[in-house]
């Protein structure tokens, strides 16, 4: 435990300043508090104490703000001193309780969101480090972790013993939200985001720089060091804080959806967890999603250690259970690009396809039970591409990919009872970015498909969704719905993904 001191005399000289009965009140508070951080300093117990020791440092600083801004104390040389000094405990004791640092030696800085690259090769799983139906993707390509972040997000629970602790983590973000968004306005990034690093970086340490908890006293002596690069210490917490954001880019990013959030939460404390199979504390400390499995220091991991701090992700999770903030999920989804027809009352079909096709044949031996569909409406290429022409038929060995998703549409065809024009089911790459389609579409992997009941009288896209919805609901199918104004998007990925577009 960090040794804590404090001098009866300092809070007399400060009870002599106070010219209000409520100065004289916030004296008193922080007299009581020093008591009680003495007494757990004296218990000399980190593992057990640390974390109610940080509350009390917690509170103290929250007194000193307070009375820092009354005239009588702005310029006490008292408080100046007393703020520095917790600030340093508070440092060191949220530095024994953090997770470290996740990256790999000699692991290269990803830079922006776009130069992220796949991980390594994974190994073998530690026996009991993980929840085993929640394993990790080895990645660190937002294409392939957008989908799971929103899965573990969606299935996440608090901890019952982190409620209490959790819950309150959360109102203080909240509390604080004023002086996040002055900070994150300017430079269009999320009162949140900005609350989720600093709570994971110094546990809400407006003493602290917020790159990583050095003292605000100097420039960073830790990775990265020597910031801020201009200006002069002391700092402010917003001139630190404004310059850590700065550094990482995250004034230049647009997309706050709640992946691209997590995504670069992860990336900030990097993405070494993925390559032992555990999620990472940083994101889903106190969460059911994470059990165990740290990094103890730098690049040394324990799969026994359990994180002691609450992870991001439980964090958002709390404030959005709060109703406090509403995270925007559907911008990891297909957002659909391809024009449906929106005249006629045809069945979409390929017109270019010919009796004794390779996916006819497929259909006959797989699929000849289909009740409402023939196999050339999957074959059908998008309304867009008329004017691209560079969509293909599904190379073959993806036709056992579609086989689920024909079978969950004739299923929705036939509750609704109007018949069903498909707008879009494959798309080869080339003509998915033509289109401007989502890079890890489900369309390219033929298990993806775009519909509208064109028989008036069977309701609006939200109604074919709740069809869709009660399917998935009832276990037929595992997979995603999407909502548009004009027709819904319905994919077998194999996990729950939802999202509505419509109005927008």
């Amino acid at each position: 435990m960090p040794e804590f001191r404090y001098d009866e005399d300092h809070f007399i000289e400060l009870a002599a300043q106070a010219q209000s009965h409520e100065e004289l009140d916030l004296v008193e508070k922080l007299w009581i508090e020093a008591e009680e951080a003495m007494r757990l300093a004296a218990l000399k117990n980190l593992r057990d104490n640390s974390v109610a020791m940080l509350d009390v440092i917690g509170r103290i600083i929250g007194h000193i703000e307070h009375l820092t801004r009354t005239v009588g104390f702005s310029a006490s040389p008292v408080i100046g001193d007393m703020r520095a000094e917790m600030g340093r405990l508070h440092a060191e004791l949220h530095d024994a309780g953090r997770s470290d640092p996740a990256d790999e030696p000699g692991a290269p800085d990803p830079g922006s969101d776009a130069a992220i690259i796949d991980g390594a090769t994974t190994p073998a799983l530690a026996p009991g480090s993980v929840l085993s139906d929640q394993i990790p993707i080895n990645s660190s390509s937002y294409a392939d972790l957008a989908d799971e972040y929103v899965r573990f997000f969606n299935g996440a629970g608090i901890r019952p013993s982190h409620v209490p602790k959790v819950r309150k983590m959360a109102q203080t973000a909240f509390d604080n939200r004023a002086r996040y968004q002055s900070i994150g306005t300017p430079l269009g990034i999320p009162w949140w985001f900005i609350a989720g690093l600093h709570q994971m970086e110094s546990t809400y340490n407006f003493e602290a720089h917020l790159h990583n908890g050095d003292p605000l006293g100097a420039r960073t002596s830790r990775v990265p060091g020597g910031k801020p690069d201009t200006g002069a210490p002391p700092f402010t917490f917003e001139e630190s804080a404004t310059d850590a954001l700065r550094v990482k880019g995250f004034d230049q990013e647009t997309d706050w959806s709640l992946p691209r959030a997590l995504f670069r939460f992860e990336r900030y404390n990097g993405f070494g967890y993925r390559s032992r199979r555990v999620p990472s504390p940083y994101l889903w400390g106190f969460s059911t999603i994470y059990r165990r499995g740290k990094f103890i220091a730098d690049h040394v991991f324990d799969a026994n250690a359990v994180t002691q701090q609450c992870g991001v992700g439980a964090l958002l999770r709390q404030l959005s259970n709060d109703g406090r903030i509403k995270l925007v999920s559907n911008q990891f989804a297909d957002l659909e690009t391809d024009d449906p027809l929106e005249t006629g009352d045809d069945i979409n079909r390929d017109a270019a396809a010919v009796a004794g096709h390779t996916f006819e044949a497929f259909w006959r031996d797989n699929l000849s039970d289909v009740r409402h569909f023939d196999w050339d409406e999957f074959l059908f290429k998008g309304a867009s591409n008329a004017t691209h022409r560079n969509n293909t038929d599904p190379p073959t060995e993806l036709y056992n990919s579609v086989t689920s998703l024909v079978r969950v549409l004739d299923e929705i065809r036939d509750r609704i009872g109007g018949r069903i024009s498909l707008n879009s089911v494959y798309r080869s790459p080339a003509y998915n970015g033509s289109i401007n389609g989502a890079s890890s579409s489900r369309h390219m992997a033929f298990d993806a498909a775009d519909f509208r009941v064109i028989d008036s009288g069977h309701g609006n896209s939200g109604d074919w969704a709740d069809v869709a919805l009660g399917l998935r609901r009832d276990g037929f199918f595992e997979g995603g719905i999407g909502i548009y104004n004009s027709f819904v998007h319905v994919d077998t990925r194999g996990h729950r993904a939802t999202w509505d577009e419509r109005g927008t």
